[in-house]
């Protein structure tokens, strides 16, 4: 059970000014991920800025803009960190709760989808469901959590206005699998396109980033190759295996 952190929305200089130092200290970049001056002009008309704090302590945040995707009024949840188990689903019940309030239809987001635990969150626990597969979405990034891979990213939708679909039965899940976890390093299979198939993950892809950049491109490459054309063709993402180790791809 984690500790109860003290959510308040950014509404001054100086919490625009913390919240831009917890990013940076995340990211551990050169650049400030979110600018005080650009939270400041965007809160002003109708943004979300959010710091989460226990103790005084900043251990949490998050900032994102309103807009329209698939005609739909949406909160983009540009940026989201926590410090501390239990913090990031505090941070998303406090978006959720601010989005119910204002009528809008949901939250949107993106993500690596190599991040086996950002999947697990995601889908498992938000029940978000990823509608798009952008490639190199953010161009080369130079923080020290993403540098040197590409910022491959899935969109998701959180719908605010009708209760997650259930997650299927692990007995029905196919066994047609896109992308196999052979030894820690993808290995494509043949497989049918057209229907329901599974694309297995690496454990950590951000230890492998670090310690083994040319296995890291090759997951990013292989699944690429997997989603980017199923998405065109209409597919969905919204579950997973039961053991965790792969997402399940759906149309």
């Amino acid at each position: 059970m984690s500790d109860q952190a003290d959510i308040q929305m950014v509404q001054s200089a100086q919490q625009a000014t913390q919240l831009a130092a917890y990013f940076r200290d995340v990211w551990g970049g050169q650049d400030d991920v979110v600018p005080p001056d650009m939270q400041l002009a965007l809160l002003h008309v109708g943004a979300y800025a959010a710091l989460a704090k226990i103790n005084g302590e900043v251990v949490g945040g998050s900032f994102g803009v309103r807009g329209v995707a698939d005609d739909k009024d949406i909160l983009h949840s540009h940026v989201t960190a926590a410090s501390i188990r239990g913090v990031g689903w505090q941070l998303k019940m406090h978006q959720a709760s601010w989005v119910r309030e204002l009528g809008l239809d949901g939250i949107t987001w993106t993500f690596d989808p190599l991040v086996r635990r950002n999947c697990v969150f995601n889908f498992e626990k938000l029940g978000a469901t990823a509608k798009e597969y952008l490639p190199n979405f953010y161009g080369t990034m130079t923080d020290d959590i993403n540098r040197g891979d590409e910022s491959d990213r899935l969109f998701v939708f959180w719908d605010m206005q009708s209760e997650p679909e259930n997650s299927p039965e692990e007995s029905g899940l196919t066994t047609n699998i896109a992308v196999q976890n052979h030894g820690g390093l993808p290995q494509l299979q043949s497989f049918d396109s057209t229907r329901q198939f599974l694309v297995e993950l690496p454990e950590d892809i951000e230890a492998l980033r670090r310690d083994n950049l040319e296995a890291a491109l090759r997951w990013r490459k292989s699944v690429r190759e997997v989603l980017q054309p199923a998405f065109v063709a209409g597919a969905r993402i919204s579950n997973m295996t039961a053991d965790r180790s792969a997402i399940v791809i759906d149309f």
